[in-house]
């Protein structure tokens, strides 16, 4: 199967190469920009098999091949532009499984530049680029990545991934369980990036007061949206800034690279995915009668 990446970033790389080592043919749709870029693709699992992985010579390209059987979109949703949507109308009618997180509203828009093909994905595994120019990622059997089921071609993706021993299966609710799960956990996500880590952001209370009522807001709004997993569930419906605080420090200990992560993915770079990600949240909870006052003072911040 000729497999379509849009974007070579952290995540779109830690996919391509399993991919390929899956025996998958992937291709990586980038910016004309980057074509001229040799540079190989390296990462390294830090849990499971701990196995690194590389692919000596990426195929970049900056439009879909015509002969592609599928398409993964790996970029943020802030940069689903007009270029964007030009590359997507002229690729080959062919599936369009997004990685990126999608509301609704997004998803609506981007299904019509491909014909209504769209089928979503929900990425569990978290990966983050390391100085050394190593992609580091963590996935867990416990929690694989959901595909979208009923699509032969997303069924040979989900086979692939699991052959290379990436966690993955197929998900007759992911649809509704991305955006509900997604905007649960935002307010904690934008909380954490306006304070630039985790440890700052404990050590502004107010911050963390502000972050634990808009949480406890956006877990409304997801009840009526889709299932949010059970195990985070139980974590929003209790979260206030001391169990936030209790739940960061116990993290911190236990699992060091975690935080890493969680700063690294989180600090301060992803601003205009949550300007974004918030202008849709607000205009949902509007649509569906949720308020959502502490997540606007959150984000006039």
């Amino acid at each position: 199967m000729h497999i379509a990446i849009i974007g070579a970033g952290a995540l779109g790389r830690v996919y391509g190469v399993h991919l390929v080592d899956a025996g998958e043919r992937v291709t990586f749709v980038v910016r004309p920009a980057r074509l001229v870029e040799t540079s190989p693709f390296v990462i390294q699992r830090k849990n499971g098999d701990r196995r690194r992985r590389e692919l000596v010579s990426p195929t970049r390209t900056d439009g879909v091949p015509a002969d592609a059987d599928l398409v993964l979109l790996t970029i943020r949703v802030d940069q689903l532009d007009d270029g964007v949507e030009r590359l997507l109308r002229a690729a080959p009618p062919v599936p369009l499984v997004s990685l990126t997180p999608l509301m609704p509203l997004t998803l609506e828009r981007v299904a019509s530049w491909v014909g209504g093909r769209a089928v979503v994905a929900m990425p569990t595994l978290a990966s983050s680029p390391s100085a050394s120019g190593v992609d580091e990622y963590w996935a867990f059997r416990s929690s694989p990545s959901l595909f979208e089921a009923g699509t032969p071609e997303v069924a040979r993706l989900v086979a692939a991934l699991q052959r290379s021993g990436l966690p993955a299966r197929l998900s007759r609710d992911v649809r509704e369980r991305n955006p509900a799960t997604t905007m649960a956990f935002f307010p904690i996500s934008v909380a954490v990036s306006q304070a630039g880590g985790i440890e700052r952001l404990l050590e502004d209370p107010e911050l963390c007061r502000l972050g634990a009522r808009a949480a406890r807001e956006t877990r409304s709004l997801a009840k009526q949206i889709g299932p949010i997993d059970a195990a985070a569930g139980l974590v929003l419906g209790a979260v206030t800034p001391a169990t936030l605080r209790g739940a960061f420090t116990v993290l911190t200990r236990v699992f060091p690279q975690a935080t890493r992560f969680v700063d690294d993915h989180f600090g301060d770079k992803l601003g205009a995915q949550h300007r974004h990600l918030g202008a849709e949240i607000l205009e949902l909870g509007k649509k569906h009668a949720v308020p959502l006052p502490s997540l606007e003072r959150l984000l006039a911040r």
